[in-house]
C-alpha cells in the first residue's frame, strides 16, 4: 500500500506542485480582497456607575456584520479577540433599549476591521437599578456522619452562617438564602473545620457575592457510656398524690455520648417523668417515662424501661 502511494506522488509530483502553487497564489490574492462576514461577538459593559447595577445579565453575544480583508476576518474568527463594548454612562434607572451609539466595536489585534451593523432584529435591552447590599443566611445541604465509635458534641455549624451579596435592588430583594452544594462528609473521627462550596447556580452573574465558600465546623469525641443510678421517676399532672404513685419510683439511666461530655453531666441534670393522664389515654398500666437531659448526648436507655401506676 505504501509503495503505491509513493509511486502515485512520484508520477504526479509536478501536477501536485502546480496545483499547490496555484492555490497559494489564489489564496494570496483573495485574502487581500475586501470581504463581509457575520460573527457573534461577546459583550462587555462599560462605565456603569458604582451605585447602579444590572437587574439581569446582558446577552452573552450579539451577531454583527463585519467588513475587512478576508485574511483578517479569518484570523479574527480563529482567535476571537474582538468584542462589543456597551457604554452605560448616564444610563437612567429602569428598562431601556440600547441604541447603536452606545455600542462600540473593539478589535485590539486587528484594528482595520469595520462593523457594518448588528444582525439581530430585536434591539438590545437592559434594566438598570440602584445597587444595594444584603446579608442572607447560608442554607446547609451537607450530610455529616461520625465514624463508628465516635459521636458529635452538639450539632455541626456552618461558618459563617450568612454571606453578603450586592446587586440591583429588584434582583437582590428576591434572594432569601444561599444554599451550599450537596455533599456528604462521613467517617469523621476528630473535630475539624472543613471547607464547603456555595451553590451559586441560581444566582445571576450580575450578583456579586463576598465569599463563595464557607466552613462546616464539627466537634467529635470518642463514644462512651455512663450509668447514672437511682434517678427519681416523677408522676406529674392532676391526681391525688396520696392515692397514686409509680412502681418502681427510681431508675438507672445509661447515657451514651462524648467522653468529656459525660463527665460534665450531674445526676440532677437527668429528668424522668410520666404524665398521669397518659395511663387513661393509652389505656395501660405501664408506661415508659419521658427523658430530658440538657446536654447533646448521643442516646440513653432507661432501666427498667416501663413503670406501673400503683393505687394505695
Amino acid at each position: 500500500m505504501f509503495e503505491r502511494i509513493k509511486e502515485f506522488f512520484t508520477a504526479h509530483s509536478l501536477k501536485l506542485l502546480s496545483l499547490l502553487c496555484g492555490f497559494i497564489v489564489w489564496f494570496g490574492v483573495t485574502s487581500r480582497e475586501e470581504a463581509i462576514t457575520e460573527m457573534d461577538l461577546p459583550i462587555r459593559i462599560m462605565n456603569l456607575q458604582d451605585n447602579m447595577a444590572l437587574a439581569y445579565p446582558p446577552p452573552p453575544t450579539i451577531p454583527v456584520q463585519l467588513e475587512g480583508k478576508a485574511l483578517n476576518l479569518i484570523h479574527l474568527k480563529l482567535n476571537r479577540t474582538a468584542r462589543l463594548e456597551i457604554d452605560l454612562k448616564d444610563m437612567p434607572i429602569g428598562y431601556s433599549r440600547v441604541t447603536s451609539e452606545r455600542i462600540n466595536f473593539v478589535s485590539p489585534s486587528i484594528p482595520d476591521l469595520k462593523m457594518l451593523g448588528l444582525k439581530q432584529t430585536n434591539p438590545v435591552s437592559l434594566e438598570v437599578d440602584s445597587r444595594i447590599e444584603k446579608k442572607v443566611p447560608v442554607q446547609s445541604r451537607i450530610q455529616v456522619n461520625a465514624a463508628p465509635g465516635f459521636t458529635f458534641l452538639g450539632k455541626y455549624e456552618i461558618m459563617p452562617d450568612s454571606v453578603r451579596i450586592s446587586g440591583a435592588r429588584s434582583t437582590i430583594a428576591k434572594i432569601t438564602h444561599i444554599p451550599t452544594e450537596e455533599a456528604s462528609i462521613t467517617n469523621l473521627k476528630w473535630s475539624n473545620s472543613l471547607p464547603v462550596k456555595l451553590d451559586l447556580s441560581s444566582l445571576y452573574s450580575v450578583v456579586d457575592i463576598a465569599d463563595t465558600s464557607v466552613f462546616v465546623q464539627v466537634q467529635i469525641e470518642p463514644l462512651d457510656h455512663r450509668i447514672f443510678s437511682g434517678i427519681p421517676v416523677r408522676l406529674i399532672g392532676n391526681f391525688d398524690r396520696d392515692l397514686y404513685s409509680l412502681s418502681p419510683s427510681k431508675a438507672d439511666v445509661e447515657v451514651s455520648g462524648g467522653k468529656d461530655l459525660l463527665l460534665k453531666i450531674d445526676p440532677q441534670d437527668i429528668n424522668l417523668y410520666i404524665e398521669f393522664s397518659r395511663f387513661s389515654i393509652e389505656n395501660t398500666d405501664e408506661l415508659s417515662p419521658t427523658v430530658h437531659i440538657p446536654h447533646s448526648v448521643a442516646g440513653w436507655q432507661v432501666i427498667p424501661d416501663k413503670f406501673g401506676l400503683v393505687e394505695r
